[in-house]
């Protein structure tokens, strides 16, 4: 059933013309990725360039990373359902790089992440970086303020942690990353939210 409501919505997501500025390309083209039904569902910023290309979230050198960090939860990508904030790939110099997505972006694909998140009901939202954490628990919320530590918005448990593709740019994350995924699986593993 709610992989039936996932398909239509992915279908109107790829038909999205957004009128924002700033480049970007690929609406709809990273189809959302894992257990529809796990009850947990991690959120991350936008695809990048190999998202688009291979159509699942965190196919890159952050998935990489994001892999690794699962692991030391006691988690896999089938333990959970990956979604992304923005639907579509921003990006800067014709394509070239990857950038942050802009307000009017995030903005224009809170219905459809809404609309996601309405189909799966999860009981906790693991959000990956600031953009995800500021969309789902409010502007005034700082990753560096809250990472690492469960909080309950909107009647939902959430568990905010730094995006993986940090680490690529800032080593020294590392270690914080690592110890904030290993209090991820004990956290889950207590409050058992399937």
């Amino acid at each position: 059933m709610k992989e039936k409501a996932l398909e239509a919505l992915y279908a109107q997501i790829k038909g999205c013309r957004c009128q924002c500025p700033g480049e970007r390309e690929g609406a709809g083209a990273t189809r959302d990725y894992g257990n529809p039904d796990a009850g947990v569902v991690m959120l991350g910023e936008a695809p990048g360039k190999e998202e688009i290309k291979q159509g699942i979230p965190f196919a890159g050198q952050a998935g990489f990373k994001l892999n690794e960090y699962l692991q030391l939860a006691g988690l896999q990508r089938s333990d959970l359902y990956i979604i992304n904030t923005v639907k579509c790939r921003p990006t800067k110099n014709n394509g070239r790089s990857n950038r942050k997505p802009n307000r009017c972006e995030i903005s224009s694909c809170a219905r459809w992440l809404e609309e996601e998140l309405k189909i799966l009901s999860p009981r906790v939202i693991i959000t990956l970086g600031d953009i995800a954490l500021k969309q789902f628990a409010g502007n005034s919320m700082r990753i560096s303020d809250y990472h690492g530590r469960p909080l309950v918005r909107q009647q939902t448990l959430v568990f905010p942690l730094y995006h993986p593709a940090a680490v690529i740019y800032r080593r020294a994350l590392d270690k914080v990353m690592a110890e904030d995924f290993v209090k991820l699986g004990r956290w889950l593993a207590q409050i058992k939210p399937s």
